[in-house]
């Protein structure tokens, strides 16, 4: 990473440089002066990954959440200078990482890092990544806003109540039959 350090360009425009720093023991990235982002090698995190082991899950209440980007727009990769995919994190944290297929770099904005490690998440960048992680995000955000609408249409207190009647009969070893009776209007 030594080499290209000099060949970058930052997004935010700066040409004050970059320092090549280590977010993690052992894992290297580019670190921009002027934003305070971080590029990293997809080929060096796997390595760091390979040798560093799993971590758990760290308390929510604890993790501190980047300053969100106001702006959903693609960024030039600051190696090559296509543009990059911008993924959602999701809960529970919620933020997005910028990735650089051809290159195979990502881009950090300033406490992204941070926070994915706060959260457990640092040793799942790959899946956080993945397409099957995305679709995740993506299904899970649908099923919110379905749940938003409801509340708006019905209240909160129905849903509540539907809820509890809807486990209610998911326990229930005749729940077939005590539906058609309720669907019957017995």
């Amino acid at each position: 990473m030594s080499d290209m350090r000099t060949s970058l360009r930052c997004a935010c425009g700066s040409e004050s440089g970059w320092l090549l720093v280590e977010v993690a023991d052992g894992l290297p990235a580019a670190n921009c002066r002027a934003c305070s982002g971080h590029l990293m090698a997809l080929d060096d995190y796997r390595r760091w990954h390979e040798r560093a082991g799993a971590t758990g899950v760290a308390d929510v209440a604890t993790i501190d959440l980047p300053p969100s980007d106001a702006t959903d727009n693609a960024r030039h990769c600051p190696h090559c200078a296509r543009f990059m995919q911008r993924l959602r994190v999701g809960a529970p944290v919620d933020f997005r990482i910028d990735r650089c297929s051809p290159c195979q770099q990502v881009w950090f904005d300033d406490g992204e890092w941070t926070a994915l490690s706060q959260a457990g998440l640092a040793q799942r960048l790959l899946d956080v990544l993945s397409d099957g992680w995305q679709r995740q995000v993506r299904t899970e955000d649908v099923r919110e806003r379905r749940q938003a609408d409801l509340c708006e249409r019905h209240g909160a207190e129905r849903l509540h109540e539907l809820a509890r009647m809807r486990d209610w009969l998911n326990a229930q070893p005749q729940r077939e039959e005590l539906l058609a009776l309720l669907r019957a209007g017995w």
